[in-house]
């Protein structure tokens, strides 16, 4: 379980070549669409690449969440198999 993670707000108007941020993720991550929440705990589906931060960690990562935990105000863990896929689009897709 990897700790100290938040949603990066703000975020909701960036786009990039890939069409959504979850194609974003599936080009970049080698891996495919999984059926529950990146947020340990959480069991729904996910819907969507959302962006989150952690000081621990270099950059904003792009991850596949449920539409309600990417509206946590709060730190969250990420379950410790996740693709963590950079959102800096100018290393990435653009």
């Amino acid at each position: 379980m990897s700790s100290g993670w938040k949603n990066k707000n703000g975020t909701g108007v960036r786009t990039c070549k890939c069409g959504s941020w979850k194609n974003h993720w599936l080009n970049f991550s080698d891996n495919e669409w999984p059926s529950q929440c990146s947020v340990v705990g959480c069991k729904e589906t996910p819907i969507l690449g959302a962006h989150v931060i952690n000081p621990d960690v270099k950059g904003e990562k792009i991850v596949p969440m449920c539409g309600r935990c990417n509206q946590l105000d709060e730190e969250f863990s990420l379950r410790d198999n996740v693709a963590r896929v950079s959102a800096n689009t100018a290393n990435t897709c653009n």
